[in-house]
């Protein structure tokens, strides 16, 4: 079959500095072994900053905030993507090429209503969470993951077998409540999603997936019809918990992780680095068996199949609890610095393959959203229904993928111009309701100008007001990383170290050199700039502009009283305010709003200190009338925060 096979696998909040093959200080033998040859690097591979966005983006084949989703959604939720004015990936290559689609993992676009989620958009058979997942049978029985295969009725989450186990954590006005409201916003039914069987106590979800995608592929036959694999983990996504000590019956070695961070007990003991590298490396055993069972296939072409492997936004980091890292990148997970947006990822497979000589380090901009129009590109007829939008449709990402990839003949014959992406936008608003509220930046022809970036160190929405116009709603800055400032410590331990550990710094430069911070550390001998958080070109602002092309760590923001600057920024700032009259907001299910708030309010109520996280939001006991839509995602923050320090306390 002309059509290829396609397996995206990206991980949940995996960083540049998570990854060795990046330069990380995180060892990742296994991910490291599947792109060390045959392979495209992708460096500067973009996403959005959070979840839900990414996720959009990438099965709408449009920047999130064009897909009608620019704000992570919650279990209580009525945010999803525009199914109205969007045709999903998966059902153009269904229509297309009749694919047969697998769903596995975290789906996280939108569950308020059956016509957003999985079947009802092209997937014909997975396993999957709405919000997205956890890992041990506790929290998943709590999850409630969806099982789909090509029966579909009428039966919701939780109905159908509602496990004893369930009926055991659960106080019964609960169940009940959960099987009349399906955990949704409204009274729709979800198609055939029925709760797995995790009675089995030892169950660890990214095992349930892998199964799923294994089992899957050893049914698929390319030549009667391709396939598309879509396998979202839920590593290394909070919380931090040991993953299992055993697979299939042998003992798993996490020794590259307890050498790389050694503790007095010879295991991970209380090091939080050294628990996320275990979680790291058990989801990549997975990924690892994933590429063997599509390899070991005789029934699958393995040279007209193609695999992504990525994440789906930058990590969590000290900043936030976590121990995630970006280094050197500035920045973390929900914010639109570098080490919120970029991220690691690569190419593998038979078509890959084709046109690489060697490990090929592709240095152009690919961002989420190409990925959809890239396979849609390979097919030999394509559906009426597909239709590019004008951020992607004079692109031709691929081809110049193939021609930097292809050898010196093929890259005399690049036409880079024409080909290669020189600007991307994402816009990230708190409520859902409005772009270009926080969190919004654009890259164009080597600049980025960000807005209200610093907000992006709160969760949610941090303290703001308005210009004396009413314009743009500014934020307070706030440091936003892992070091406030790219002080001497910084740029000794991370931009030097990752510069060693790569073993390469002509790649190094090309990846992540700044000019204007190693000019100032050489030039600085008592660093008395360097370690000045008051030193102008470190300062946050609500407009932030960095030369991307000599400082691709923003460690140096462009002096804005410059006239050239200036204009700069003022020219970036109209193309991001025209772009923001884009937005394609969804109609909104008001009933269903109520319910969120009101469901909210309740878990508030049934604040429990024994339970990790947003865990301690339990699920509410009863809905509320529609009259109590009193409180805005903010103050519940604020709750939650004050909530938590007394638990703590």
């Amino acid at each position: 079959n002309a059509a290829p096979n396609i397996v995206y696998i990206w991980f949940d909040d995996l960083g540049i500095g998570d990854v060795s093959f990046m330069g990380g200080d995180l060892p990742t033998p296994i991910l490291d072994a599947l792109v060390s040859e045959k392979s495209v690097k992708l460096n500067f591979h973009y996403s959005e900053s959070v979840c839900s966005p990414a996720r959009s983006a990438f099965l709408t084949g449009r920047y999130a905030f064009k897909s009608g989703l620019n704000a992570v959604i919650w279990p209580f939720s009525s945010l999803g993507f525009n199914e109205e004015s969007n045709v999903l990936l998966s059902q153009i290559l269904k229509d297309s090429a009749s694919y047969n689609n697998l769903i596995a993992g975290k789906w996280h676009i939108g569950h308020d209503r059956e016509s957003r989620l999985p079947h009802e958009n092209g997937f014909n058979a997975g396993l999957y969470g709405v919000i997205g997942s956890e890992y041990w049978t506790p929290q998943l029985k709590r999850e409630s993951l969806g099982r789909m295969d090509d029966n579909w009725g009428p039966e919701p989450f939780f109905s159908g077998p509602v496990q004893e186990a369930r009926d055991a954590l659960l106080p019964d006005d609960v169940v009940e409540m959960a099987q009349q409201y399906r955990l949704s916003t409204n009274q729709n039914g979800y198609g055939k999603a029925t709760l797995v069987d995790v009675s089995d106590e030892a169950a660890y979800s990214e095992d349930l997936y892998v199964d799923e995608v294994k089992s899957f592929i050893a049914a698929q036959d390319d030549s009667q019809n391709p396939f598309f694999v879509y396998y979202s983990l839920y590593t290394p996504h909070e919380p931090l918990q040991q993953p299992p000590l055993e697979r299939d019956g042998a003992a798993v070695d996490y020794s590259m992780c307890t050498d790389a961070f050694p503790s007095e007990t010879g295991n991970c003991g209380d090091d939080l680095r050294c628990l996320y590298c275990s979680q790291i490396h058990y989801g990549s055993i997975g990924v690892q068996d994933i590429v063997a069972s599509l390899r070991n296939n005789p029934n699958i072409d393995w040279s007209n199949t193609l695999i992504v492997i990525t994440s789906d936004n930058g990590p969590s980091t000290p900043t936030s609890g976590e121990p995630g890292s970006a280094m050197p990148l500035r920045g973390r997970k929900a914010g639109v610095f570098e080490g919120g947006i970029r991220v690691p990822g690569f190419m593998i497979g038979g078509l890959v393959e084709q046109f690489t000589l060697d490990r090929c380090e592709y240095n152009e901009i690919v961002h989420v959203s190409d990925w959809y129009h890239i396979f849609v590109g390979l097919l030999d007829t394509v559906s009426d229904d597909y239709a590019p939008d004008a951020d992607h449709s004079d692109l031709s990402v691929w081809d110049n993928i193939q021609c930097q990839c292809g050898g010196a003949v093929a890259q005399a014959q690049c036409n880079e111009d024409s080909q290669r992406r020189t600007e991307l936008i994402t816009m990230i608003s708190c409520s859902g309701t409005t772009p270009f509220m926080h969190n919004t930046a654009i890259i164009k022809d080597g600049y980025k100008l960000i807005v209200n970036g610093a907000a992006g160190a709160g969760r949610f929405c941090p303290s703001r007001f308005r210009n004396a116009a009413g314009g743009l709603t500014k934020y307070h800055a706030r440091p936003d990383t892992l070091y406030d400032t790219p002080n001497s410590d910084y740029y000794e331990q991370w931009y030097l170290g990752v510069r060693d550990r790569m073993d390469d710094s002509d790649l190094f430069d090309t990846v992540f050199g700044s000019a204007c911070l190693e000019d100032l550390y050489q030039s600085d001998p008592n660093r008395t700039l360097i370690d000045d958080p008051r030193y102008p070109p470190f300062q946050y602002g609500a407009y932030l502009l960095f030369d991307l092309e000599n400082d691709k760590v923003e460690a140096c923001a462009l002096n804005l009283n410059d006239p050239v600057y200036a204009a700069k920024k003022d020219a970036l700032l109209a193309q991001l305010e025209i772009a923001a009259l884009s937005y394609d907001a969804p109609s909104t299910d008001l009933t269903g709003q109520r319910f969120e708030y009101a469901a909210f309010q309740n878990m508030i109520e049934n604040f429990d200190c024994e339970e990790p996280g947003f865990g301690r939001f339990r699920l509410p006991v009863a809905w509320a009338d529609e009259s109590q839509n009193t409180l805005d995602y903010e103050t519940l923050w604020n709750i939650f925060v004050y909530e938590s320090q007394k638990c703590d306390a």
